[in-house]
């Protein structure tokens, strides 16, 4: 009786340890993703754009030119010496 009685304890606690451990759906998990999908998709000004290989008309070649080089040079790491600090005793 008394081992029957351990075993069914023993059952017990085993399934409701295990109980937690199953995937759950939440909120999160039903969504995932969406919010980001929501705002890439706000961020499309012309979705159809890309199926127009018409040449762009109407833009001056010497200020497209600067344009593009002030682009490039965004991206070049200038060099700095570091932080240096002065200590003054008197």
């Amino acid at each position: 009786m008394l081992t029957r009685c351990l075993t069914l304890i023993g059952l017990i606690a085993t399934l409701l340890i295990f109980s937690g451990c199953g995937p759950r759906e939440t909120m999160l998990s039903r969504n995932w993703g969406s919010s980001f999908e929501s705002a890439r998709q706000s961020q499309i000004l012309n979705p159809e754009a890309g199926k127009n290989l018409d040449p762009l008309v109407g833009l001056d070649g010497l200020a497209t030119g600067n344009n593009m080089e002030k682009y490039r040079q965004g991206f070049k790491k200038e060099t700095s010496k570091g932080m240096s600090i002065t200590i003054n005793n008197k």
